[in-house]
């Protein structure tokens, strides 16, 4: 594939498109985090933080089985998960999921713990293909998020 041209890479990306939006047919809500409105200790640590209002896209979804974990007082519920977004969708809806977002799917909430951009086509540069979010279910009950707008 190193002679991959950009109507073969647009053929692709349409073809891809398709699938994810149209056959899989899955959305989430992506809440970008409020640097600005966020205040952190000296620590580097924000006790309280503010998310921008919900974004919808479309993606792909990988979940891991959930795990308990049981604590002096509580027993806690832990699940990885990785979303998979289209760099082109994310473009379109002014949105580029970053480490400390929220991602909201099936009435949970899962916080982005890495990102992964080097899903290459071809191998080259200019072809980035795809966002991957590795994340991790968080608690909702300190989550202060606004609904996205239909």
């Amino acid at each position: 594939m190193r002679f991959l041209t950009a109507m073969d890479y647009q053929t692709m990306l349409k073809i891809n498109t398709e699938l994810v939006n149209e056959v899989v047919d899955l959305t989430v809500n992506v809440y970008k985090l409020n640097q600005n409105a966020t205040k952190t200790n000296s620590y580097g640590e924000a006790p309280k933080k503010t998310w921008f209002q919900g974004v919808t896209i479309p993606c792909l979804y990988k979940r891991d089985d959930t795990r308990a974990t049981e604590d002096v007082s509580s027993i806690n519920v832990e699940q990885s998960s990785e979303f998979y977004f289209l760099r082109q969708e994310c473009e379109l809806r002014g949105i580029y999921p970053e480490v400390g977002d929220i991602i909201e799917f099936d009435n949970n909430y899962y916080e982005i713990n890495n990102t992964n951009e080097t899903q290459l086509i071809a191998g080259r540069v200019e072809y980035k293909h795809s966002i991957i979010c590795s994340t991790q279910l968080t608690r909702n009950s300190g989550l202060q998020l606004e609904q996205p707008q239909v």
